[in-house]
């Protein structure tokens, strides 16, 4: 389920929402996002549910909380009154939620792919009506060397686990790669196997570190009467998309404010180099999305 940890201070957390939400926006294309639904894990932060709002104009949003604790918490930091907080799991909740109108979904998970991830995908990928957009978070750091393989099949069935993956496949990033091609096939099928011609299409494709290795993995209900349209909203526009297993990689340095203040100064720049003792590389990640981070004071 949805974490309660504070994501304000995560910097490359916050960076990924961000970019989320502005290819969120290209769909404005295919209809007034105000008429979407919006269905989420707020916790009691809501911080991305308050994005889509303001952003977005989304007004019907739904939280599911599996924290009975939390509920009062939520209830009071609901940052608007149009959020509907559903105490209960996403396996119970989704099959009750009103699927007739174009929805947004995110499954903000802390945890690496399960086989229970895995159904609760499954379930989102056959009600979305086309046009929907659908987002999952994954926990992906690599597991115990030496026992990676076997934690993975037993975590998504070994039927699940893709042929030719290796214990050494599964170091670094490796897990995000798996876990994105097991998620991705699986939202494949599940589509295919409607009867209404929808289909998967990717969006984003991201990994990144504030502490965990994270990803997010995000695409649009696809079909042919809506694929023009869909072509129409310019994802490709953004060099933040990716379709394919090539990720964008987000793992920003830390840096004090004076150091950011007098280094936005110096951008946008063709290549940035060394500067203030910081090295080559976070200059370079610094650059490549300080246009996403909270402006500095």
């Amino acid at each position: 389920m949805g974490s309660v940890l504070d994501y304000g201070d995560r910097q490359s957390k916050n960076v990924t929402r961000r970019i989320f939400v502005e290819a969120l926006r290209r769909a404005q294309y295919l209809d007034d996002l105000s008429t979407y639904s919006y269905v989420g894990f707020g916790a009691y932060q809501f911080l991305d549910f308050d994005l889509v709002h303001r952003h977005l104009g989304i007004k019907r949003m739904i939280s599911i909380e599996a924290d009975e604790r939390l509920i009062a918490r939520c209830h009071f930091n609901a940052p608007y009154r149009s959020i509907d907080i559903v105490p209960g799991t996403a396996t119970t909740i989704i099959p009750t939620l009103d699927w007739s109108h174009r929805s947004i979904v995110w499954l903000d998970y802390t945890q690496r792919l399960r086989s229970e991830e895995m159904a609760d995908c499954q379930n989102v990928a056959l009600r979305l009506k086309p046009g929907s957009i659908f987002a999952v978070t994954l926990n992906c750091h690599a597991g115990t060397e030496g026992s990676r393989r076997d934690e993975l099949a037993r975590a998504v069935g070994a039927e699940h686990v893709p042929i030719g993956i290796t214990e050494a496949k599964l170091g670094e990033w490796g897990l995000a790669k798996t876990q994105r091609e097991i998620l991705t096939g699986l939202l494949h099928r599940t589509m295919a196997d409607r009867s209404d011609g929808a289909a998967w299409q990717q969006l984003l494709n991201i990994q990144y570190r504030d502490d965990a290795r994270m990803q997010m993995l995000v695409g649009i209900v696809d079909h042919p009467d809506l694929h023009e349209q869909i072509i129409g909203c310019r994802f490709a526009d953004m060099p933040e998309v990716s379709t394919d297993a090539d990720p964008l990689v987000i793992d920003l340095p830390s840096l004090t404010v004076r150091e950011r203040q007098a280094l936005s100064k110096k951008l946008p720049a063709r290549s940035p180099t060394k500067f203030a003792g910081l090295s080559e590389r976070d200059v370079a990640a610094y650059a490549k999305f300080y246009r996403w981070m909270d402006a500095t004071g």
